[in-house]
C-alpha cells in the first residue's frame, strides 16, 4: 500500500513538473526576428505618414461640427472631459500588461517574449493606420468646455478605433491563452486580465477620449490579434494538466 501510495505521488509529481514548465509556443528565431523588423517599420513609418495625411482642425472645422453627426449608440462618450480618468485609463492598460508576470516562465522566457513581441507590434501596426485613415474625431472635440488648442492637436483625430483597448485585451490574451494551455481555466486570473482591459476601455469612453464603437473595435482587434497569433505559434504538443481533482492529457490533431 505505502510502495503504490508513493508510486503515485512520484507520477503526480513528474506530471506537475511537465505541466510547469510545458512549452506553449515553438518558433523559427530567423522568421519571428524578420517579422518583427517588417511590422516594426510599418508601425514606426505612420509617424511620418500620419502627419502627411491628417491636417490640423481649423475655426471653421469647429465651428460646423455637430453632436448629432454621431451615432446615438456613441453618444454616451459625450461626458465631461477628464485628464485624471485618462490616466487612470493608462494605469489600467499598466496593470494588464504587468499581470503578465502570472505566466512568467523562465525556461522559455525568450520565445513567449517574441510570441508577445509579435502581438504587440502587430496591433499596434494595425491600430495606427486605422486611425490615421479613419481621421475620427474624438469626443471631446464636440466639447465646447475643451480648448481649441488641444482640439487643434492631430491626436485628436486618432478616435477610431482605441489602441488602449487593443493593446490590454491582446496582452490579456496572451497571457490567458499561455494560462488556460499549461494550468487550465482559472476564473480569478480571467477576470484579472480581462477586468483590467475592460476598466481600460470604459475608462476611454467616461474621459472624452473615445466613443464605445471605438473601445469595442479596439477589444475585438486586439483579441482576435492576440489569439491568432498565439495559435499560430502553438507548438501542437501533447499537453499535460494537473490540477487537485483531475489529470488531462491532450492530444491536437
Amino acid at each position: 500500500m505505502e510502495f503504490k501510495v508513493k508510486k503515485t505521488f512520484l507520477v503526480l509529481f513528474i506530471f506537475s513538473y511537465f505541466t510547469l514548465f510545458s512549452q506553449t509556443f515553438k518558433i523559427n528565431d530567423l522568421k519571428s526576428l524578420s517579422y518583427l523588423t517588417i511590422i516594426g517599420f510599418i508601425d514606426i513609418s505612420n509617424n511620418y505618414f500620419d502627419k502627411q495625411i491628417i491636417a490640423d482642425l481649423n475655426e471653421k472645422d469647429l465651428e460646423y461640427i455637430s453632436k448629432n453627426d454621431v451615432p446615438f449608440f456613441d453618444r454616451i462618450a459625450f461626458q465631461k472631459y477628464s485628464l485624471k480618468l485618462k490616466h487612470y485609463s493608462d494605469y489600467a492598460v499598466y496593470l494588464t500588461i504587468v499581470s503578465l508576470i502570472i505566466v512568467y516562465n523562465k525556461e522559455y522566457f525568450r520565445t513567449n517574449l517574441l510570441v508577445y513581441s509579435e502581438v504587440l507590434l502587430t496591433q499596434s501596426a494595425i491600430a495606427k493606420w486605422t486611425k490615421t485613415i479613419a481621421k475620427r474625431k474624438r469626443p471631446f472635440v464636440y466639447d465646447k468646455n475643451v480648448s481649441d488648442k488641444k482640439k487643434n492637436e492631430r491626436n485628436s483625430q486618432h478616435s477610431f478605433y482605441s489602441m488602449h483597448s487593443s493593446t490590454a485585451f491582446a496582452s490579456a490574451t496572451f497571457a490567458y491563452y499561455y494560462y488556460l494551455d499549461n494550468w487550465g481555466k482559472n476564473i480569478p486570473i480571467a477576470f484579472l486580465l480581462y477586468g483590467s482591459a475592460t476598466a481600460s476601455a470604459a475608462l476611454r469612453v467616461v474621459s472624452e477620449n473615445h466613443f464605445p464603437s471605438d473601445v469595442l473595435a479596439g477589444a475585438i482587434v486586439g483579441t482576435t490579434i492576440g489569439y491568432l497569433i498565439c495559435k499560430y505559434h502553438d507548438s501542437k504538443k501533447i499537453k499535460i494538466r494537473l490540477s487537485y481533482n483531475k489529470l488531462e492529457l491532450n492530444f491536437p490533431f
